[in-house]
């Protein structure tokens, strides 16, 4: 049965590949301005390129994961379509933040696994949203940073298209459909008591800005 973890496994291996290929660029530069250059010709296409393949596994698992809830009807996930993500001032952004070339590398590689997973992200949950047998989607992920433990935490079903999806960069959480009369994918727990003030105040200002 395909499961959140399978989904998960799939962009991130997306990404990996996606960083490969900016690590055959990064070979064919030496300093922040012809990094700046590369980077806004390739960007876009790489995101293009890996942000399409990661709607469309997405699409697939969607689908196979309805079949397997046996939900009743008849419905196709509906692949995003993320032509314009501000990709080009990514460039920009980290050449002129990063103090180096590795960090502004590790800047790019961040925004460029953030962008990828959007499209996965906007798949399911825009599929979800127009599935009439679906109440909405849920996030889940491993929770590895407090923010994100958080919100996963809540266990909140989102059913309206003004919910966004918040995520930073590396962040592995997805997004997952909730099907009318099955079982929720996430259950709401309580926040551990590690989590500190400044992330919890983080997350509650999140979800007053954007619910």
């Amino acid at each position: 049965m395909p499961t959140p973890s399978q989904l998960r496994r799939n962009e991130e291996a997306l990404t990996r590949l996606a960083a490969n290929d900016l690590a055959a660029l990064w070979r064919q530069v030496t300093n922040a301005a012809e990094a700046d250059r590369a980077l806004n010709d390739v960007l876009p296409a790489l995101v293009r390129t890996y942000g399409q393949a990661a709607a469309s596994l997405a699409a697939d698992w969607y689908d196979e994961a309805r079949e397997a809830a046996e939900v009743r009807g008849i419905f196709r996930a509906i692949p995003a379509d993320l032509t314009d993500q501000g990709t080009q001032a990514l460039a920009g952004w980290a050449t002129a933040k990063g103090t180096d070339m590795d960090s502004v590398r590790t800047l790019v590689e961040g925004g460029l696994s953030r962008r990828i997973m959007a499209w996965s992200r906007d798949t399911v949950m825009g599929s979800a949203l127009a599935d009439p047998r679906a109440d909405g989607w849920q996030r889940t992920g491993l929770g590895s940073c407090d923010f994100c433990a958080m919100l996963i935490g809540r266990g909140a079903v989102y059913s309206e298209a003004t919910a966004d999806f918040a995520s930073h960069d590396h962040c592995n959480c997805v997004a997952v459909p909730v099907f009318t009369g099955k079982p929720r994918p996430v259950q709401k727990y309580t926040p551990s008591v590690r989590q500190s003030e400044a992330d919890q105040a983080r997350a509650r200002e999140w979800i007053a800005d954007h619910l």
